[in-house]
């Protein structure tokens, strides 16, 4: 009889008292009310005005292991739509490359020049002679030069 005294408890017990929280159980409707918040671009400050939370409270909010996943997840899919997208922009430019506008052929190779870094502003110099009065020369070399072909094959 002295075991069952000595004992410890039961396993039955021993079980549950190990019982955690899943770590993929759902995010509560609070932490993504604040989640939504904070990705809206809301401030902390502004979050605590919106959801009386103390600053401590939503800053625990956004560390959670859950939230931590359901924002990554999120993240995800967002650069997955924007990588998704990416064809359609190169096609828009490449468009606006080849257009008779002449507007419309500087201002998509503005875009695509700012977006290769090949054309960037520094704040120390100062530039007579910019981007789009050089693309511009081109373009209109090209016309003059277009021209004189077809009045040469006339």
């Amino acid at each position: 009889m002295d075991s069952l005294l000595i004992s410890s408890q039961p396993d039955r017990y021993a079980v549950r008292r190990h019982l955690r929280r899943s770590e993929t159980s759902p995010v509560s409707h609070r932490h993504q009310y604040v989640l939504a918040l904070h990705l809206s671009g809301k401030r902390v400050h502004e979050i605590e005005e919106l959801t009386k939370y103390r600053p401590a409270t939503i800053y625990a909010i956004l560390s959670s292991p859950n939230v931590l996943a359901l924002r990554q997840q999120l993240l995800n899919h967002t650069s997955k739509e924007f990588e998704a997208l990416f064809p359609r922009v190169v096609d828009c430019v490449r468009d606006s490359l080849a257009s008779p506008d002449l507007n419309v052929a500087l201002k998509g190779s503005d875009m695509w020049l700012k977006a290769h870094g090949k054309y960037a502003k520094s704040e120390g110099t100062t530039v007579s002679i910019t981007a789009e009065d050089i693309v511009m020369n081109i373009l209109n070399q090209s016309v003059t030069q277009e021209g004189a072909v077809n009045a040469e094959t006339s």
